[in-house]
């Protein structure tokens, strides 16, 4: 494992994982991530990145419809989780235990999925991880992103306010004219889908 970032052990995700205290965590796929793949907005041949990909269903899901996948995660169990789910399946995926503000892939991607990691980094780290971002796309790589909505200050969830993640997103990237649907949660939160293009 690469040395880690100081600021994103303010959550030793492990131990959360170890204690079932993974309240994020979904029985199924994202309904965002789901029209995407329907509507053919995200398609294969690609290679996507999955940071953060925790024991989420998405990885298994892009695999199985002809996507390149490479799912990047820092706690070991959900690193376990996702290897085992996609074993013996034939297919092109690979699941990588390190810190993603460490991490440096070993070629630039079409298209990221960011679903969590977004919304768990302390707030400090935000600028470092939209940089990080940016540069494992390759130009005209897409970034599929989820906005965490709370509304509501501390985390994680940390709430993703719109205007500054467009304002952290604005070098670098072209924004959709429309947002997508939100996406409600059981919590009473929800997110907003948007698919950023690197410049």
């Amino acid at each position: 494992m690469t040395n880690p970032h100081p600021a994103t052990q303010a959550v030793d995700w492990e131990l959360r994982y170890q204690e079932g205290s993974t309240g994020w965590e979904r029985p199924g796929l994202n309904p965002a991530f789901a029209a995407w793949l329907e509507d053919g907005v995200l398609a294969p041949p690609a290679r996507v990145l999955v940071p953060g990909a925790g024991r989420s269903a998405e990885p298994l899901a892009l695999a199985e419809a002809g996507f390149e996948v490479v799912a990047v995660d820092a706690a070991p169990s959900a690193v376990a989780a996702q290897r085992a789910r996609l074993e013996g399946l034939h297919v092109r995926a690979r699941v990588e235990l390190a810190d993603l503000l460490s991490w440096k892939p070993d070629a630039p991607f079409d298209a990221i999925y960011e679903q969590t990691c977004l919304c768990a980094l302390p707030p400090a780290t935000l600028p470092d991880y939209a940089a990080r971002l940016r540069f494992w796309l390759k130009p005209g790589g897409r970034l599929f992103a989820l906005f965490m909505q709370t509304g509501e200050p501390g985390g994680p969830p940390f709430h993703c306010d719109m205007d500054r993640m467009r304002a952290l997103f604005a070098e670098g990237w072209t924004w959709p004219d429309r947002l997508g649907p939100k996406v409600e949660l059981p919590s009473g939160r929800h997110e907003i889908p948007a698919v950023l293009t690197a410049r």
